[in-house]
């Protein structure tokens, strides 16, 4: 009578255990390496890890492909490496563009990490909860990814709009200064903004009519809401290429507009819309912006560097020459 007595405590006791397991919240994120899954697949091209990059073309690539994705709530992203080396995914904003032509690294964010893992392996991240994830490869960061991740109640679209929330048929976006010297090219992603979210802008930079990349071109990058100027940078194209990152706080008409340095009534702009953050996001992120131009811009810099490399040649030059007639 005891026996049965104690069995019957210990296996209410296992029951137990096993109900309130069963009945835990599930997790943020889960995620393997190689199991099967019938859900989105995101794929690593051949060559990521050592992409044969023309400088004079940076363009965002598919190094994750696709690299912006949709899915819902409880839907499983599958990535799978045809690259012939390791790779991560690993949440965070990576080093972007510049990171091919600089030391420039990404920084994780704590959220979820593949590990490595290798040529025809994959990995797997099943997505619980609502919200937009960035993410790359800790290896090669300039690999980045964006995973959307929508509820059922989002208003926000997938696809870039204009001011007036009208889809952008053709991106990314061109236009010429009011003078047609200068043509401007501007794409960002996500492709949809809202608030909280860090956007890389990419700008391309042409002399017209020869059609040129534009090299060491001073610029200066302004934001406007309700026609209030909200955000300004100053910076330099190089190789007719450079970037800018930016998290809004506010919704609703946008207009990103890009000014010669040298004349400020030269310029570019271009219109979006910023929604409201449909998912848990309530952390604001502060930009950093360079004020115009001083001492220590990067215009000035440049100059510093050249002026070191001619001068100081010619210097040394003077310096021989004149030891060698005995004047010094």
């Amino acid at each position: 009578m005891k026996t049965c007595v104690l069995f019957g405590v210990i296996l209410l006791i296992v029951v137990s255990i096993g109900w309130s397991y069963n009945t835990s919240d599930e997790p943020f994120f889960s995620y393997g390496q190689g199991q099967q899954s019938k859900d989105m697949i995101i794929t690593i091209p051949k060559g990521s890890a050592n992409p044969e990059v023309d400088i004079t073309n940076l363009t965002p690539k598919q190094w994750y492909d696709p690299r912006e994705i949709t899915v819902d709530v409880n839907d499983t992203i599958i990535w799978t490496n045809n690259d012939t080396e390791s790779h991560t995914v690993t949440s965070g904003t990576g080093g972007g563009l510049n990171s091919l032509l600089s030391n420039s690294k990404g920084k994780p964010d704590g959220l979820f990490d593949s590990g490595l893992f290798g040529p025809d392996k994959t990995t797997s991240i099943k997505f619980n909860q609502s919200g937009i994830y960035h993410y790359f490869c800790t290896v090669h960061p300039w690999m980045e990814g964006i995973v959307r991740v929508q509820g059922n109640n989002t208003n926000v679209p997938s696809y870039a709009v204009d001011e007036f929330q009208k889809k952008i048929a053709d991106f990314p976006l061109y236009n010429f200064t009011d003078n047609d010297k200068v043509e401007i090219g501007l794409s960002w992603a996500p492709s949809s903004i809202t608030t909280n979210v860090p956007v890389n802008f990419l700008m391309d930079f042409f002399e017209y009519p020869q059609n040129t990349r534009m090299h060491l071109w001073p610029y200066n990058f302004v934001i406007l809401q309700n026609n209030t100027e909200i955000y300004r940078t100053s910076d330099i194209a190089q190789v007719g290429s450079s970037s800018q990152t930016f998290a809004f706080n506010s919704t609703g008409p946008t207009i990103i507009k890009i000014e010669s340095a040298d004349n400020k009534s030269s310029f570019v702009q271009f219109g979006t819309t910023v929604y409201k953050n449909p998912y848990n996001t309530s952390k604001e992120i502060q930009n950093v912006s360079n004020s115009s131009f001083s001492l220590l811009s990067p215009l000035n810099l440049v100059y510093f560097v050249y002026a070191i490399i001619i001068v100081l040649p010619l210097f040394l030059v003077t310096i021989i020459i004149l030891y060698r007639k005995k004047k010094i």
